[in-house]
Formats: C-alpha cells, sequence, structure tokens
C-alpha cells in the first residue's frame, strides 16, 4: 500500500504524539525528516515490513524481532554497494520513534547532539561521523538529503524547521 506525504505527516505526527507521552528526547523536525529519508515516505520495504523508519540494524545487543532484508551503505573506497542485513522490527511508528531516541539518548557518539535538541540543524550534524565516531549514515551527502526533506515536510504542513 502507497503512503502519500500527507498521509506519512499524520502517521508520523500521531506516532510522535505517543512518543511524547513517554517524555523521550529527541528533535521532531530532525526525526520527521529522517524519517521521510531512510523509509522513502514510509514507503520503504522495511518499514512496511518491519515499521523500521530510520533503517536500524539488529545487532548483537537486539533482542526483538527482526527481519532480513536488503539495505544499502557507502563506501569511500567502493561507492555504494548493497548487503542482506538483519533489521530491528517494530510493532508500530511509535516503538521505532521510542527506540530511535533511546539510541541517541545511549550511545556516546551522540551525547554531543543532546545540548542541540531544538536546533534541528545543529543537532542533526551532531548525529552524523565525525572522524573520531560513528554517526547515524554513511552517506557523505545525508546531511544535504535530510536538509531538503525538511524543507518539504514544511511545506506539506509538517514540523518546521529553521533552515538557515
Amino acid at each position: 500500500m502507497i503512503i502519500t506525504k500527507l498521509e506519512f505527516i499524520s502517521k508520523m505526527n500521531n506516532a510522535c504524539n505517543e512518543a511524547d507521552e513517554k517524555n523521550i528526547i529527541y528533535n521532531q523536525a530532525v526525526t520527521f525528516a529522517q524519517a521521510a529519508l531512510e523509509s522513502n515516505w514510509g514507503n520503504s520495504e522495511l518499514a512496511q515490513k518491519a515499521n523500521n523508519l530510520f533503517a536500524i540494524k539488529a545487532g548483537t545487543s537486539w533482542k526483538g524481532e527482526v527481519v532480513f532484508l536488503k539495505g544499502w551503505e557507502w563506501n569511500e573506497h567502493c561507492s555504494w554497494f548493497s548487503r542482506m542485513e538483519f533489521w530491528r522490527k517494530y510493532g508500530s511508528w511509535t516503538d521505532c520513534i521510542l527506540d530511535y531516541a533511546n539510541i541517541i539518548a545511549g550511545h556516546s557518539w551522540f551525547q554531543d547532539a543532546l545540548p542541540y535538541i531544538h536546533d534541528p540543524s545543529q543537532f542533526l550534524k551532531r548525529l552524523l561521523p565525525d572522524g573520531k565516531n560513528p554517526g547515524w549514515a554513511t552517506d557523505p551527502n545525508y546531511f544535504q538529503k535530510v536538509v531538503q526533506i525538511g524543507k518539504q515536510l514544511a511545506n506539506y504542513g509538517g514540523p518546521k524547521w529553521n533552515l538557515d
């Protein structure tokens, strides 16, 4: 079933409202934009089969359900390549957003983002690799892509992002 951009925004609003009841710490504009990019506005196979909006892999610490699907990674030596991966499977979009926020709050390499919770651009910059620490994405153009999606979301009635 294809999800329109307006349906995606509505579903994300509902999921974020439910997640907010758990007092999580996250930047809503960045969360919306990353989810839209990573899940192709909720239409990726991973989002459809696993409610996984952020392409969160199932590492050894994950004790929940998984799906085994192809994913894409960037490697500076060989460009884009695909491989089969185990991905986390969630019961709902809300569960995925809660896990996303917990990952950011729980990993030392994302701690620099938390003081910028109200500044989408600075928050996002600090989620990305910095040469010393891994980051959210391997794509060297990830920041620009997320910001571009942020602009689209604002035009469709999604969260406003100060794009300066």
